[in-house]
């Protein structure tokens, strides 16, 4: 008899598991305007935030070598005027050179981490064009304008995800 109380307790487990996982189906399809709305600024809002990142990021790598002679050429000049003296001149070239290495370096890092960032906006992004299209009130041709931006949406995140430097062109 323990053995039928033991499967009549796991059979209502997997009720409830697969009850939570409708919810969620649900939810998502069953979503309002305002929800969906919410999602959408979201998701652009995250994706802007982390693109910004990226950008610095790329920006501060390329101008690393015009900082580098800048910075060489200082050092130069006060070792000239002598502000300092030749060991002190002869460190501050071991650190310009390890922090422009570092400039140069830290795309590899502060990219990969925008790149997940601005994927999970995207993602938002096409959850909330999922909720438009699922929405019954709204009219049939922004009904499936919403679902076509949301698969557009979610080939640019599968691309992005699973390969570097994707660039389009336009001639």
């Amino acid at each position: 008899m323990a053995k039928k109380s033991s499967s009549k307790k796991e059979t209502i487990k997997e009720d409830t598991k697969e009850d939570k996982e409708v919810d969620i189906w649900e939810k998502l399809i069953d979503m309002d305007r305002r929800k969906a709305t919410k999602f959408i600024i979201g998701g652009m809002i995250i994706a802007i935030i982390f693109g910004t990142i990226a950008l610095t990021s790329i920006s501060l790598a390329n101008n690393s070598y015009d900082w580098e002679n800048y910075m060489l050429h200082e050092n130069d000049l006060g070792y000239w005027r002598g502000d300092y003296g030749y060991q002190e001149y002869l460190e501050r070239d071991k650190e310009i050179y390890a922090r422009a290495d570092w400039m140069r370096f830290q795309p590899v890092i502060f990219e990969n981490i925008a790149r997940i960032g601005v994927n999970l906006g995207l993602i938002f992004v096409m959850v909330g064009f999922i909720g438009y299209s699922a929405d019954e009130d709204m009219d049939p041709k922004k009904r499936q304008l919403s679902f076509l931006l949301a698969a557009l949406i979610i080939t640019i995140v599968m691309f992005t995800a699973l390969s570097s430097g994707v660039t389009i062109t336009i001639k």
